[in-house]
């Protein structure tokens, strides 16, 4: 019996068993049970081949940690390189070498950073919330960041997402009591590697565990 037709058994015994009982409920836990990775398709597929730039860009909402800033780009150069999804990604230093020598550069437009730096695209992130903590006189973390995503052609333009905002996207820490000097250092690097991973996912079909929580809201063990 082929694996296709093994599941296709499994399938059809857990309906039967699951509305012999008489619940949805119960229909719903053993399809869990016998699929736990659920397929999540991409928002948008980025063209081939292409030399892309990650900005990550806090001019609206300065972030109050700027080496935020790097984590989150050299961690979503890197997923995207590692996936395949791009030819190649220019560093970072380049992008802040243009922004120290260019007094106009808050001025210019992102396909014009991308062109001067030889993007084929940018793959834009405004950053609108960064946060480790509600008070900072408390010893209790509450990590939050977030952002809109948008993938921008030098030549073109904008041309994804239909919304000119950017498709939002965000991860949250669990509130933690920690007294540690090192502590807020370690909890922007896990914020800025798992928005990271929240924004490779926008552009290329893949799976998640249904039993774990969804990566908005995220474990620092993970």
């Amino acid at each position: 019996m082929t694996t296709r037709s093994q599941n296709a058994c499994r399938l059809a015994a857990a309906l039967t068993a699951a509305l012999a009982l008489g619940g949805c409920q119960l229909l719903w836990v053993s399809l869990e049970r016998l699929f736990p990775q659920e397929k999540v398709p991409a928002k948008f597929k980025l063209p081939a081949k292409k030399t892309v730039l990650v900005f990550a860009d806090d001019l609206q909402n300065p972030v109050s940690y700027p080496p935020i800033k790097r984590a989150l780009n050299e961690k979503l150069s890197q997923l995207l390189k590692d996936k395949g999804l791009v030819a190649q990604t220019i560093g970072y230093d380049k992008l802040v070498d243009l922004q120290s020598a260019s007094p106009d550069f808050n001025l210019m437009s992102i396909p014009k950073i991308g062109r001067k730096l030889g993007a084929d695209m940018v793959v834009y992130v405004n950053i609108e919330q960064f946060t480790l903590k509600d008070n900072l006189a408390d010893t209790l973390w509450r990590g939050r960041f977030s952002g809109r995503v948008k993938v921008v052609d030098v030549l073109k333009g904008r041309i994804w997402p239909e919304e000119s905002a950017g498709y939002p996207v965000k991860v949250i820490a669990p509130a933690a009591e920690n007294t540690s000097g090192t502590f807020g250092g370690e909890l922007a690097k896990v914020l800025a590697e798992n928005l990271a991973v929240e924004v490779t996912g926008l552009f290329h079909d893949h799976y998640v565990d249904r039993a774990r929580p969804k990566r908005t809201d995220f474990s620092m063990e993970q």
